[in-house]
């Protein structure tokens, strides 16, 4: 690699870095620097302590930590513009009851001081007012809540209690998880694709990409059980869980990645352990669910593009598409219901990619010599990968380009190996099989396709499978006495 082409992935390294930065914490910092204006409820709710004792509460952050939560608030009612039916919408990790001018008008569940004492209710429920308690002007409404059935702490255990006019809750869910419903069978597809190329050992099988296609699969499969409305609320915090779980598992997958851009062992082992101890934090540190499956992603993101900036740095293939789709990434989790939906979606597109690239593999797999066709005193390597060798045949080797105080050897059937060994130890393996047209790279002479000439010096070898390499120009006279008059 030049002292230009240096420069450059650097340069795009330190960019691609910026960017990632600029996307994660950003969004997050913007709130700090220009406070958006608090929105004000269309309820104002009371907190009361005693009959007569009570106090303005947002119910959006109010955790129910007593043994039975008293609300109030007022409901005005006005000829000819209140809906009717007239319901409460509860929608809550609790139970509760309602009363309406001092009558109660319905329960979900059965409120109670401890855990014996109360049923729990389901996490939605709709309660209709009769219409001969609804009178015009105020109306006094009280809600009454327990959650003693929650064996973990939740920090938002109401996400609504409105009063309007009938609306089946299922339609408007079915409406909003209706992508998250169709992705779920091609990310079944997903799945089977990756788990049959990983238990056949056909590359590029990936057993990292069948853990994140099943977890992605059973998340959204969680995700989409909230249509079922009438589960019991304490499995709505388990539903909560088993969506943290697949997305800390997921994300998991994803940053383990990292490790396949760079080469030295000490920051393969420094990623994996950055990737542990920001999931840990993700999943534990805030104090909303749905924030923590959103970090567990974003953090296995930045992960990875970490690992493909150094795979930039040192000249890895692909290093640069992956950290540009780690950026977009990034900066489209912070979009409005992007767990909900984006998220599968972005998986699907990610899946889609490996898929493509995985068929294009197993056709070049298809029609590559199979090793019956092989000469008989083809050569074997032997190639040094730390503690580990591969032992590939000479005649498989499109080309090795040095990287530093390692190398990176393209087979024919696109696998990338890495070798722990300069360019000038592996030539020695089988010198009379290779030749070398740059200080950093070698080609294998029977694997090249077509020489192309730009110019008078410029010159482009294009490999079997059609990647081109630079021809350096003091190589030229040594390539050309190889190659004979074989040039197009």
């Amino acid at each position: 690699m030049g002292v230009g082409e240096r420069l450059r992935g650097r340069a795009t390294a330190l960019l691609l870095l910026l960017a990632g930065l600029a996307v994660l914490i950003g969004p997050a910092l913007q709130p700090l620097l220009t406070p958006a204006p608090t929105p004000q409820p269309v309820l104002a709710w009371s907190l009361c302590d005693t009959a007569s004792t009570c106090r303005p509460v947002r119910i959006d952050s109010l955790r129910l930590d007593r043994s039975v939560t008293v609300l109030r608030t007022t409901f005005v009612a006005r000829q000819g513009q209140t809906p009717a039916p007239l319901t409460v919408h509860l929608v809550a990790m609790a139970s509760g009851e309602v009363w309406w001018n001092g009558q109660r008008i319905g329960a979900n569940g059965r409120v109670g001081p401890d855990r014996a004492a109360e049923t729990p209710g389901r996490f939605s429920a709709v309660l209709f007012v009769p219409p001969d308690l609804v009178r015009e002007g105020p109306n006094a409404v009280e809600v009454r809540l327990s959650a003693h059935h929650l064996w973990a702490p939740v920090a938002r255990p109401i996400h609504l209690i409105g009063i309007g006019g009938y609306d089946d809750p299922l339609k408007g869910a079915l409406v909003h998880y209706l992508p998250t419903l169709l992705a779920v069978g091609l990310l079944a597809l997903a799945l089977l694709f990756n788990v049959l190329l990983w238990a056949t050992r056909r590359p590029p099988g990936s057993a990292a990409f069948a853990v994140m296609a099943g977890a992605v699969l059973c998340q959204a499969v969680i995700e989409a059980g909230k249509l079922v409305q009438t589960y019991g609320y304490p499995w709505q915090l388990g539903r909560l869980m088993g969506i943290v779980a697949c997305a800390a598992l997921a994300a998991a997958a994803v940053g383990g990645l990292a490790s396949r851009f760079t080469a030295d062992r000490r920051t393969r082992l420094a990623l994996n352990l950055v990737l542990a101890a920001g999931l840990a934090i993700a999943v534990l540190g805030p104090p909303w669910w749905d924030a923590r499956a959103l970090w567990a992603f974003r953090c296995g993101l930045a992960v990875l593009l970490a690992g493909a900036v150094l795979g930039q740095v040192e000249g890895r293939r692909g290093a640069l598409w992956v950290g540009l789709a780690c950026v977009a990434a990034l900066g489209l989790s912070w979009t409005r219901n992007f767990l909900d939906t984006g998220y599968y979606w972005g998986f699907l597109v990610l899946f889609g990619v490996w898929g493509v690239h995985a068929v294009r593999t197993l056709r070049r797999e298809a029609v590559a010599p199979t090793p019956a066709l092989a000469p008989p005193d083809e050569t074997i390597l032997s190639l040094p990968d730390g503690g580990a060798r591969h032992r590939v045949r000479a005649g498989d080797i499109l080309h090795i380009r040095a990287a530093d105080d390692y190398c990176l050897v393209r087979l024919a059937d696109g696998r990338e190996l890495l070798a722990t060994a300069n360019l000038s130890a592996l030539m020695a393996l089988a010198p009379d099989r290779f030749l070398r047209i740059h200080r950093s790279h070698a080609v294998n002479p029977r694997r090249i396709a077509v020489v192309h000439r730009a110019g008078r010096f410029a010159r482009t070898v294009e490999m079997e499978g059609g990647e081109r390499l630079g021809v350096g120009r003091t190589y030229w006279t040594r390539l050309e006495a190889g190659l004979g008059s074989s040039e197009g």
